[in-house]
């Protein structure tokens, strides 16, 4: 983070006091972090700002100017800690390795003012470029353990996993030696925010160097340290960010020459230049379709060590290789067990297992409850969505809880990574906060929360992001007067949307580039999903996007599909992605239409669209549903015939075989007759068969199914 003013007489090795800006712990993950606390006292002299602030936005610029490109390879370090996250600037010097400050990782535990005794996680946020909006954003695993680390030269070159330089490139680094007056640039993420340049009025002081530090006049704020001092000529680093000095009115860097003296590392890859200066020349083409996760997925098995699998899922839990890493983390990596060996004189103890959830030893757990059980991963997201469902302010009610663990998490089966990401998403929207109250100066406002992700095949073409409704009103009142059908969007950071119109997706980067080069929209407008939109906002003038406006009138609603459920699709027609299902005899409230398809509301709270001659106006009786767990088999990887399940045509060996089925498969059963079951794969492997149809319906012997009806 910031480091406190610092004389500039003093030596390098001279313990600097520094400050930090810190963020709620709950936001780690996040690319907007949620600021409730703030180590360091007013008193604290911040990196400096020379003169007038001169620090903008890398959006002033377009994606192909020289700043942003440069600035792909800077991004934000995340490092949380038992007293809340410290973000710093780091960057991607090669395939493996980023560069930041030693104060920062492992240091941050030497400051008095954070109060932190340990640091519990590290990630590198990528992309990071506009305010509030995380749509390009990337994050990876760091560890938190250096590779090297100098706090005299105040640097620490981490280890990243997933090579995040296939996509966001990697810094030349220079060993010249820096001239007085040459102009500078420094890229970071001061006071966490999206990415800044300052580069007005930056350059090396005069002199350049004193006592091995570098002088230069950029302006910089806390979250700065760590940022590179890249030479404009050369367009190379020059120096590493450290720290500032208000009497001097001078900040301070690290000169990337006396970190490349010093690292093995790093020096390794340095080749010579002409003139006795070197830069970094390792470069490699950027993959842009590469799989980061293959690449985590490498790396955890180059280490074969707990810590590997655990960072490889923390970010790849729906990983092809996922149940591998389960595996080797609970053979592995449970706590060694208690010596049992009998003494001569006291008889053996009896150890018991310990339970890695208080109802663990419940007798009839189903078959999701044992998986979790049996994996400190899910065990412990669990236990964080136990805090979550405690902590949340009215988003789910008990029945609505429990109808999301039996509808969406128990249909996963005993999949790790199904359940895992159920329980993720689970705890993402108990910690949403709420949409906000309409304000008073918001009349006629109304917020309706729903799912409004549109997929993989469209998106919301997105003109601006404020951080108010009142503000993005504004912003649409000032730039589309009177214009219909423009949208807002609250987003799960906060944050307000504006969309203008949505868009195919292989259409949306040259329309989108057509009207800025016209003016009509803002240069910094693109393309989002949707994904991290939590709700819809209402407004005098405002649009609804299609049913729901401020007139609708909703009405209750019963299921009823002859197949038992009914599918929940994000918007209205078949094409449309599916978010869930309800079951024949569940109440929706309806609150608009489209054709022969209903907007409604389901018991959890989230929105939806279904088709309408499947709703009824009066009460349905539920349709008893039965669905299995594939059990009693080894698991899919160890291969052989006790490995699959068949799926035949008919109740009977005899029949023909036209599918498999693995342990912790979970079916819907349709029928059963003498010891077989007809069904339907819903998830698990069997979407992704080693032999036969995907996603197949046949019969199954029930020897090997757990079978339970609602």
């Amino acid at each position: 983070m910031t480091c406190l003013a610092a004389a500039l007489s003093a030596p390098m090795t001279a313990s600097a006091q520094q400050d930090f800006v810190g963020f709620d712990s709950a936001s780690f993950g996040n690319v907007v972090l949620n600021k409730n606390q703030s180590a360091g006292d007013n008193d604290i002299t911040l990196e400096l700002s020379v003169g007038s602030y001169n620090n903008e936005s890398i959006t002033n610029y377009s994606t192909d100017s020289i700043f942003a490109r440069i600035g792909l390879s800077v991004g934000r370090l995340d490092i949380l800690t038992d007293k809340g996250i410290f973000p710093c600037t780091a960057f991607i010097v090669d395939e493996d390795h980023l560069l930041t400050n030693h104060h920062c990782v492992p240091g941050i535990l030497d400051n008095e003012r954070t109060g932190a005794s340990r640091i519990e996680a590290v990630q590198f946020v990528a992309g990071y470029r506009q305010t509030g909006v995380e749509e390009g954003t990337k994050t990876y695993v760091v560890l938190p353990t250096p590779v090297e680390s100098h706090k005299d030269l105040d640097y620490s070159l981490l280890r990243v996993m997933g090579n995040p330089s296939a996509e966001f490139g990697k810094l030349k680094l220079s060993d010249k030696e820096p001239k007085d007056r040459d102009p500078y640039w420094v890229i970071g993420h001061p006071m966490g925010e999206a990415q800044r340049i300052s580069r007005e009025k930056c350059g090396a002081n005069s002199p350049a160097v004193s006592k091995k530090r570098l002088l230069h006049t950029c302006d910089t704020l806390p979250g700065n340290s760590g940022s590179p001092v890249i030479d404009a000529s050369l367009q190379m680093v020059i120096g590493l960010h450290h720290a500032g000095s208000k009497k001097d009115s001078v900040n301070f860097a690290i000169p990337m020459r006396e970190i490349l003296d010093r690292s093995e590392v790093l020096e390794a890859a340095l080749v010579g230049v002409g003139g006795g200066g070197g830069t970094r020349t390792d470069e490699t083409p950027i993959d842009s379709a590469a799989d980061p996760c293959d690449a985590i997925w490498n790396e955890a098995k180059a280490f074969n060590q707990c810590f590997g699998y655990e960072a490889y899922l923390q970010t790849c839990s729906a990983h092809a290789y996922a149940p591998f890493a389960q595996n080797y983390l609970q053979t592995q990596c449970k706590e060694a067990p208690v010596d049992t060996v009998e003494k001569p004189v006291e008889p053996p103890k009896v150890v018991e297992t310990p339970k890695l959830r208080p109802w663990c030893a419940d007798s009839g757990m189903s078959a999701t409850e044992t998986a979790i059980c049996g994996s400190a991963y899910l065990a412990n997201l669990d236990a964080d969505l136990d805090a979550a469902y405690k902590g949340q302010s009215g988003r789910s009610t008990a029945a609505q809880q429990r109808a999301w663990l039996l509808s969406e998490r128990d249909a996963c089966g005993a999949s790790v990574s199904c359940i895992g990401q159920a329980i993720i998403n689970r705890i993402t929207y108990l910690n949403t906060p709420n949409a906000p109250a309409p304000k008073p100066d918001n009349s006629g406002v109304r917020v309706i929360a729903g799912n409004y992700n549109l997929g993989s095949n469209n998106c919301y073409f997105m003109v601006a992001s404020r951080q108010s409704i009142s503000a993005a009103t504004a912003f649409i009142n000032q730039r589309f007067p009177g214009r219909s059908g423009i949208r807002m969007f609250q987003s799960n950071n906060g944050y307000y949307g504006v969309a203008v119109a949505t868009l195919k997706r292989s259409e949306a980067a040259w329309r989108i580039q057509q009207r800025v080069s016209t003016g009509e929209v803002p240069s910094d407008s693109y393309c989002s999903g949707g994904a991290n939109f939590v709700a819809e906002v209402l407004w005098n003038g405002g649009s609804s996007g299609g049913g729901g406006g401020g007139g609708t009138v909703e009405k209750t609603m019963w299921v009823n599909s002859s197949d038992g459920e009914l599918n929940v699709r994000t918007g209205p027609g078949t094409n449309n992605s599916i978010i869930t299902v309800v079951r024949t005899g569940s109440t929706v409230v309806v609150i608009g239409n489209s054709g022969k398809w209903s907007r409604i509301r389901i018991p959890d709270g989230r929105l939806g669209w279904v088709y309408t001659p499947l709703l009824s106006s009066t009460k349905v009786s539920a349709k008893r549903t039965c669905w299995a767990n594939v059990v009693k088999l080894s698991p899919r990887s160890h291969g052989g015939n006790n490995s699959f399940l068949s799926m035949r045509t008919g109740p009977s060996t005899r029949n023909q075989k036209i599918s498999e089925t693995y342990l912790g498969d979970r079916l819907k059963v349709l029928a059963r007759s003498n010891g077989w079951a007809k069904v339907q794969c819903w998830s698990g492997g069997c979407k992704n068969p080693n032999w036969g149809q995907a996603n197949a319906t046949g019969w199954s012997s029930q020897k090997y199914l757990s079978i339970s009806c609602n």
